[in-house]
């Protein structure tokens, strides 16, 4: 019989951990008898303790975890990877994030289905709406599964596997000194801070083949607030949650990727090349236009919303949702295009950045984009200018 467990990160900020509990104590756990265990970062916030101590966890053993000096957030979260020691599987919540009450129900039937599969790095509780490397919004086309695969690592309530996490944390030990630039990982991602231990495990999954298993309803949320690696509250990450405490899913096998939907980790949709006669290993897909110029180019055929100076052998237009789905049925235009990199060929065609963000935002007319990104603008400067004078 499996073990189980919970893991709650925390440092200093009580009332996000109290809201966290709450969540978690509200679950619905089966009569299952589930151990909770309190990680807490050493900081000058001795409430926090004060805060695990007092709250009371009907379902199992509580267990308060301290540390005699500050571990920052990388090592910290890294080090609470060390309970598997103990457990088959761990659910793990930062202390911004909050649970659904049915998040136990699909944590048991997933981790039952993938915890010998070596493809898979881990489970997400979170669903991602948002393209966080494009600054988009993200459509997972849907399926006959409740769970599709993406090459990108989860913080926001994610389950870690006993096989699977150790074999992360070997390539850890090795590849942990320093995080350079490279085409294969998002900008977005590499730029992150050393306090990051998420970026690794990105890197992790990218270099190595490995993916996510997601759900398409979310079994957390999170209210990404000011903290270790947030400047600022942003509620753009926070999503609808699943609320079915007794449903029973259907989990695509990772050995029948092609019969469901999986992405990159740059979000992009894999297996496009049937679609448009192409075979994958020949392709690159950068719908979002994120991939770098020489990641983009490294293959014969390349399907981008940027404009490079390859011969164009198709186009398509931006309309349909998902992103992908333009191109799966063919929707001419003059948004996507079907380059062969092999052969040169001046495009005078520039990115239309405007339709684009219409698009993505669903913004009807030209006046409410201007008036939104002027908006943007404002906001930005304000946040600079707080930021700055430490207001």
């Amino acid at each position: 019989m499996l073990k189980y467990a919970i893991v709650v990160i925390g440092y200093n900020r009580t009332d996000n951990i109290k809201r966290l509990l709450e969540s978690l104590k509200s679950a619905n756990y089966s009569s299952d008898n589930v151990p909770l265990i309190i990680s807490i970062d050493k900081s000058n916030n001795l409430d926090v303790e004060d805060v695990a101590n007092d709250f009371i966890w009907p379902h199992g053993q509580k267990i308060i975890k301290t540390y005699p000096e500050r571990q920052g957030l990388r090592k910290h979260i890294l080090a609470c990877g060390n309970f598997l020691k103990e457990y088959d599987a761990i659910a793990v919540f930062e202390d911004d994030t909050f649970a659904s009450p049915a998040f136990y129900n699909y944590m048991k039937q997933a981790v039952e289905f993938y915890k010998d599969d070596m493809n898979i790095a881990g489970i997400s509780l979170y669903s991602h709406l948002w393209n966080v490397n494009a600054n988009y919004p993200f459509i997972p086309q849907s399926s006959k599964y409740d769970n599709y695969f993406l090459q990108f690592a989860q913080s926001w309530g994610q389950i870690w596997m006993k096989k699977q996490w150790f074999e992360f944390v070997d390539w850890y030990n090795e590849n942990s000194i320093s995080m350079e630039k490279d085409p294969d990982v998002p900008e977005y991602v590499t730029g992150w801070s050393d306090k990051s231990w998420l970026k690794y495990h990105i890197k992790y999954c990218i270099k190595k083949k490995k993916y996510f298993v997601y759900p398409y309803q979310g079994l957390s949320t999170c209210f990404n607030e000011a903290g270790e690696h947030c400047l600022l509250r942003d509620d753009v990450m926070q999503i609808p949650m699943e609320y079915n405490l007794t449903k029973q899913y259907q989990f695509l096998e990772f050995c029948k990727k092609n019969d469901g939907i999986s992405y990159d980790g740059f979000f992009e949709r894999e297996d496009l090349g049937e679609n448009i006669g192409i075979e994958d290993e020949y392709l690159t897909v950068d719908l979002y236009g994120t991939k770098t110029p020489k990641l983009a180019g490294e293959k014969k055929y390349l399907l981008s919303s940027n404009t490079y100076n390859y011969k164009i052998i198709k186009s398509f237009e931006r309309v349909m949702r998902p992103i992908e789905m333009n191109v799966i049925y063919n929707m001419a235009g003059e948004s996507i295009y079907l380059y062969n990199t092999e052969q040169q060929n001046f495009n005078k065609r520039t990115r239309n950045f405007a339709n684009e963000f219409k698009y993505f935002h669903r913004i009807h007319g030209h006046t409410r984009i201007i008036v939104k990104l002027l908006k943007s603008m404002v906001i930005e400067k304000v946040k600079l200018i707080l930021l700055r004078f430490k207001i």
